[in-house]
């Protein structure tokens, strides 16, 4: 599959930041089969939830990523 770009993650602090919400995208969509688009756009939702109440940023990529795969797996 030709990697895709990610888009759109909203609000990111600084380009790492950024870089570890991509691969973890990136990564998810691989793992599970999952166009990068539909990954992406759920990932989005639910790092937007987190964000809010995130008092630790850095575990924001894993937390995001173990609720996405949950909810793609149950789909």
């Amino acid at each position: 599959m030709p990697e895709q770009s990610v888009n759109n993650i909203y609000p990111i602090a600084d380009e790492k930041e950024y870089d570890q919400h991509a691969r973890a995208i990136q990564k998810l969509a691989l793992e599970l089969g999952v166009p990068v688009e539909e990954v992406n756009s759920l990932y989005r939702e639910i790092l937007e939830v987190f964000k809010r109440e995130a008092k630790v940023r850095a575990f924001l990529p894993i937390l995001v990523s173990r609720s996405v795969k949950n909810r793609l797996r149950q789909r």
